[in-house]
């Protein structure tokens, strides 16, 4: 029972603002986001018992809220995934989705079965769930960990396939049963796998149309962000009605199809933040109102030797047999299959999915049906905490993702950008320069300097490199205007604090207002000195350093640059932020550098 009764209004903005809380709350201290938003749906559902949101909304308008934000979740997965990130891995991500899956379905029934003792007919359709790992579990853990590109990749498209196919196959099982049940009724069958194809047609047909509109500038680029939103929910609701739960496996088809076809014209760029951003807003709502619906006696249900030995066999033998026998003589390395097999974390759809099923067993009357919600979300909240904090330290132990501290890139090649460089490799920092009219490779490659091959600047040329080494950028070129550029688009792959620029000259007042915004939180070091200044200044004068604990020695002259942690991790001097409040590691400066402000 819900303690607070609130408006409905105030129910939905609540819970709005606690799964961006919960998205907060996890950058700050470094947790898994999905074991916050576990935890605090917990906490204000069944713990303190403030909020039970499926109460407060009703079924009526719970569950359409849940699937309908689920579609929109499934629908960015899918139309974000780039074809071209399968060259190398396609055999291994088609073994999986499809022997592997089945390996699993089948391994997970038995499990079901034997250790719990459900009948035969609910194993297999939650052998089917199972299967899923889904976008909204996996896609934040791979931003924390930066794997490898392949087992990145493999893991997204193994996601977001098996998202809809999980339950289109939990569904076919209980469909079989019910034909079973009723003698194999040809009229039954039919009915089914016409509607299964009507679902499927409606994805295929949705994604010509919207592009058919799109090519003949029928619709205004100002509108494509929310008509390709009504597309999305308009495909899930009808294809819901031909057959439930079809509407997720509709949805993923059309973001196939418009993954396919957009080719990353620049014309999408605007929709596809629209909806990724949405798809962020729906993960950490749709999982807290999912977990603070759940009651106490679920939780006390969940809680038993059979369900930490059902995770146990599901992460230590299901899971790795499953993926280790289907990759075999695949394109991928052993290392990238043992990695791939350890991760596997249980979401929203698996739950989502489970409410929807359980209902119906219960309704037939089916022996211990009420158990179905308490082992999911057992099982969801078991992985996801093990593989969360697992996933990480795994990744480094086998030498999937970097152990070198995190990278810089310097965008434009100066005789500042080299000394900075030079002087962050003495740390082992790694870097990689680039710049797009004059890339001299020899000098960057004689001071041990990474060189990106091609364009940094285009997601053509970004997603065939493995940048996996690096998360900030500093951009040093002498124009303002091509740094603006390359800030616009690298903000959405490393991330609006990662990415930082040099001051630059302006000819009068009214071309310097331009950083009087929010991009003037990006500047680096001081803004009243230009790039120019900067390379002069080095020809004669090289930076310096001082131990953290002798910063008392810097004068008011000495302009700071950056500070280097114990960890070899480097922050920049910025307008808003302080790096002499650090306590240990090291300061980079330029020694009296405003006694020789006219230079």
């Amino acid at each position: 029972m819900s303690l607070l009764k609130l408006p409905l209004i105030l129910v939905i903005v609540i819970f709005l603002a606690l799964g961006i809380f919960s998205q907060w709350l996890a950058t700050r201290i470094k947790w898994p986001s999905i074991v916050v938003m576990a935890i605090i749906g917990l906490l204000v559902g069944p713990i303190l018992g403030l909020i039970n949101p499926q109460e407060s909304l009703g079924h009526s308008v719970f569950s359409p809220l849940v699937s309908l934000a689920v579609a929109i979740i499934l629908f960015e997965g899918s139309s974000t995934l780039d074809f071209r990130e399968l060259k190398g891995i396609s055999k291994a991500v088609i073994r999986i989705i499809t022997i592997g899956a089945g390996l699993a379905w089948i391994l997970g029934a038995v499990a079901l079965y034997l250790i719990f003792g459900f009948p035969i007919e609910i194993s297999l359709v939650l052998g089917g769930l199972f299967l899923i790992t889904g976008p909204t579990v996996i896609q934040p853990l791979l931003k924390q960990a930066k794997v490898h590109k392949n087992v990145d990749s493999i893991l997204r498209w193994e996601s977001i396939i098996l998202d809809p196919i999980g339950p289109m196959l939990a569904l076919g099982a209980f469909y079989l049963f019910e034909i079973v049940e009723q003698g194999f009724e040809l009229q039954i069958i039919v009915s089914f796998i016409v509607r299964l194809v009507i679902a499927i047609a409606i994805g295929f047909v949705a994604s010509f149309i919207f592009m058919w509109f799109i090519k003949r500038d029928h619709i205004p680029q100002n509108l494509m962000p929310p008509i390709q939103l009504i597309f999305i929910l308009l495909i899930f609701a009808i294809c819901d009605e031909f057959l439930p739960e079809s509407g997720l496996l509709a949805v993923t088809i059309f973001g196939l199809m418009m993954a396919r076809m957009k080719r990353h014209d620049l014309i999408f760029k605007e929709s596809d933040h629209f909806i990724e951003n949405t798809s962020t807003i729906m993960i950490s709502t749709v999982f807290i109102l999912i977990t603070s619906s759940l009651s106490l006696d679920v939780l006390k249900n969940v809680v038993s030797w059979q369900l930490f030995l059902f995770c146990f066999v599901m992460i230590v033998l299901v899971r790795p047999l499953s993926i280790i026998l289907s990759t075999i003589n695949t394109e991928i390395s052993t290392r990238e299959r043992a990695m791939v097999s350890m991760m596997a974390p249980r979401g929203i759809v698996v739950l989502t999915v489970a409410q929807f099923f359980g209902g119906l067993f219960v309704q037939k009357g089916m022996p211990m049906a009420q158990y179905i919600t308490p082992v999911t979300f057992g099982l969801v909240f078991v992985t996801v905490v093990i593989y969360g904090f697992t996933f990480v330290p795994l990744s480094k132990v086998m030498k999937l993702s970097s152990n070198e501290p995190p990278g810089v890139i310097l965008v434009g090649e100066s005789m500042f950008s080299y000394h900075l460089g030079s002087k962050l490799r003495e740390h082992n920092i790694p870097v990689m320069t680039f710049n797009l009219f004059d890339n001299k490779k020899d000098r960057a490659k004689e001071m041990d300097l990474e060189v990106f091959e091609g364009n940094l600047l285009s997601s053509n040329d970004r997603i065939y490199s493995d940048l996996t080494r690096y998360n900030k950028c500093l951009l040093m070129t002498q124009s303002f205007v091509f740094n603006s550029l390359a800030f616009n688009e690298l903000v959405p792959e490393f991330g609006l604090k990662n990415v930082q620029m040099m001051p630059v000259s302006f000819t009068d007042e009214h071309a310097r207002s331009n950083l009087d915004g929010p991009i003037r939180n990006h500047i680096l070091f001081d803004w009243n000195f230009t790039s120019h200044w900067f390379n002069r200044f080095v020809a004669e004068n090289n930076i310096l350093e001082i131990p953290v604990k002798e910063k008392s020695q810097l004068t008011a002259h000495d302009m700071v640059l950056y500070h280097i942690s114990e960890n070899k991790v480097v922050t920049f001097k910025k307008m808003n932020n302080d790096v002499l409040n650090k306590e240990e590691g090291t300061i980079g400066y330029l020694k009296d550098a405003y006694l020789h402000r006219n230079i």
